[in-house]
Parts: C-alpha cells; sequence; structure tokens
C-alpha cells in the first residue's frame, strides 16, 4: 500500500487536454512548481511530484513546447510511450538506428497533432520519421511536409521527398509518416548546427509551423563502403554505373546515361548466391543522371542481410520508358546490355 500522495499520485492515470494559454497563467505556474521544489525535501522533485505538474497543467495550461497558445501535453505523454527506431519506421538496416537523432518535438497544424521524432543524415538526403494522431473513428490526417529547412539560419532547399505513412502496429489511432528528403546541398557532418524544420500540410496552408533544435551533427556521421566506381556496363551503349556504395542508411547505385536515355527510368534486379531477388529502383533522376535505391519492398532480402551477409550480386539493368502524355502507364522494363557481379565481400 502506498505510503506517500505523491506515490498514489504518481499511480494515476491522467487525461491530458488543450488549453488556452494565458500570460499570467503561465507565471503563476511558474511560481507553483518552484514552490513545490523548494518543499520537495526528499530531492526527488522530478520523479515525485510528475503527477503534481501534470495536475496544475490543466488548471493553468502549460508545457514545455506550445503552439500558438496551445499545449501539446498530451502529444508528449503519448510519444513518451512510444518505442519506435528509425529502421523500423523506414524499413534500413537496424545499424542505422545508432546514426539517428531523437527530436521528439510536438507541433500542431489545423487542430491536427504531430511529432517530429527522429532524424539522421547522408550526403544529400534528411531522413525522418513523424507522428501523427488521430482521434477514435477520425480519417488519417493528410500528414505534415517539410517546406522548408534552415541550417545556421541559411536556406537548404528541398527537391523532393518520398516515403511510406502507415498506422503504428497496435495502435490504430497514431500514424506514422516516413520520409527521405533530398536536398539541394548536404548538411553539415561535424560541430553542433541549428536546424530550423518549417512544416505545412501536405495540401498546403497559410500558416506554418517551425521547430528549431540544436543537432551534434557528428551523430548522424557513417562510413561508406565502395563496391565499385566509374564501372561500364557491359554491352550498354555508353551507361555507367558512376558509384555503387552502401552504407547503413542507403544502399545505391548512380547511373549515368547518354541524352538519349533522357526520359528512361532504370532499375537493376539481382540476385544473390542463394537467387534471392535484390532489386534496386529509381528514387532520384537528374539530367543523365539516375541513383537507384536498394527497395527492401520488392526484394526478397533485407537491409541488414544485404549489408552484413550477402557476398555478391549477379546483377542485370533494365529500362522502362517514361509514360507519356496520354497517360498512359509506362512500358514493361526490359533487359539493357549484359549480366554483370559484383564481389560485396572485397569492400567488408
Amino acid at each position: 500500500m502506498k505510503d506517500n500522495l505523491y506515490d498514489r499520485l504518481n499511480d494515476m492515470k491522467i487525461e491530458y487536454e488543450e488549453v488556452p494559454l494565458k500570460d499570467f497563467e503561465r507565471e503563476n505556474l511558474k511560481k507553483a512548481v518552484k514552490k513545490l521544489k523548494r518543499n520537495n525535501k526528499r530531492q526527488l522533485f522530478v520523479r515525485k511530484t510528475g503527477a503534481i505538474a501534470a495536475i496544475l497543467l490543466l488548471a493553468f495550461g502549460m508545457t514545455n513546447y506550445a503552439s500558438d497558445g496551445y499545449v501539446l501535453a498530451k502529444t508528449r505523454e503519448i510519444t513518451d510511450n512510444i518505442t519506435l527506431s528509425l529502421s523500423s519506421a523506414m524499413g534500413l538496416s537496424a545499424d542505422v538506428d545508432q546514426y539517428s537523432v531523437n527530436i521528439s518535438e510536438p507541433f500542431e497544424i489545423d487542430g491536427k497533432k504531430y511529432v517530429l521524432d527522429k532524424i539522421m543524415a547522408e550526403d544529400n538526403n534528411l531522413y525522418t520519421v513523424l507522428l501523427s494522431f488521430n482521434g477514435p473513428g477520425e480519417k488519417l490526417s493528410e500528414g505534415a511536409n517539410l517546406t522548408e529547412l534552415k541550417v545556421n539560419g541559411k536556406k537548404v532547399s528541398v527537391l523532393g521527398s518520398s516515403g511510406q505513412e502507415g498506422n503504428l502496429p497496435g495502435n490504430p489511432n497514431i500514424n506514422v509518416i516516413s520520409l527521405k528528403y533530398s536536398l539541394k546541398n548536404p548538411l553539415p557532418k561535424e560541430g553542433t548546427a541549428q536546424l530550423e524544420f518549417i512544416f505545412d500540410t501536405l495540401l498546403g496552408n497559410s500558416k506554418k509551423i517551425s521547430i528549431t533544435t540544436h543537432v551534434d551533427m557528428a551523430k548522424m556521421k557513417m562510413e561508406k563502403r565502395i563496391i565499385a566506381k566509374d564501372f561500364a556496363v557491359p554491352d550498354s551503349n555508353g551507361i555507367m554505373i558512376k558509384e555503387f556504395a552502401m552504407s547503413p542508411a542507403s544502399q545505391k547505385m548512380i547511373l549515368t546515361y547518354p541524352p538519349s536515355a533522357k526520359d528512361t527510368i532504370f532499375s537493376v534486379k539481382a540476385k544473390d548466391s542463394k537467387g534471392r531477388l535484390v532489386y534496386f529502383e529509381t528514387i532520384e533522376a537528374d539530367k543523365n543522371t539516375s541513383t537507384l535505391y536498394f527497395s527492401p519492398v520488392t526484394s526478397e532480402v533485407t537491409a541488414d542481410e544485404l549489408l552484413n551477409d550477402i557476398t555478391s550480386l549477379k546483377c542485370q539493368l533494365y529500362k522502362a520508358e517514361l509514360p507519356n502524355r496520354s497517360g498512359k502507364e509506362s512500358n514493361k522494363e526490359e533487359a539493357i546490355g549484359d549480366e554483370f557481379t559484383f564481389d560485396l565481400s572485397a569492400s567488408k
């Protein structure tokens, strides 16, 4: 049996609510919390008076993060109980989690609550995991979109994004939005940087939300394994794999090709020593360059297996023409050139 009022309060389940926040209420709450801290002779303020502070939140409407004067305490409380890795959210190798940074910042757009949960950067790519929260019976929100990114006050252009969205397993009211943003310039690899994320809805909104945080960029720095450089695809009329590199965040091939192939979508279908499909698909393209990323959805192996277990890949390059303006689907994939093999063990 509990012999302490604080212990009893901490065992209570408290429902948080959003309440308008006024200046005088903010100051009153600060004073009340300071008084509680002074009176706590056991010096266990954080653990023992957590429920007291929660009750005060209901009365005064204050939390350590507010969006336009409205508290997001409930959002933060829910997030604290979620264990979600960047690798599981994005289908990446588990090795990537040691390089991801927890942001855990809640924000709100048009009454919808979100959390910028985790980020990770590599080269010109920014990986993000967003959580969105929906009330019982509500339709899934259309999500939030990163429209601007500033690094130490300087704007970095966001060229596009790709990713997926779906329910958090076991919780239909929480949506996981995992997106990889392509940036015009890479983020710094060393030092502490001030990152400012500016979000609006996917459909656009006149009111944008800004989140600023400081990140130790060295935390996200990872080594890449170079499998091949300047590899000419045999009998392909000038198509070259400029670089085939693998890291915990990405396994990708950068292709260059003649101008005549500018309206072509490329892919590589490979087989490992056990005959399992390893598929690379075009995600980024610019002029005569395409970047093909490993697809964990289409492949018969995981990113972990590709990074750590597979020793060779027997590859075939494919192409498909872009859909024309009539709206017809693209042509079927057609093999280009001869098969070629990459030795993955040599770079380990």
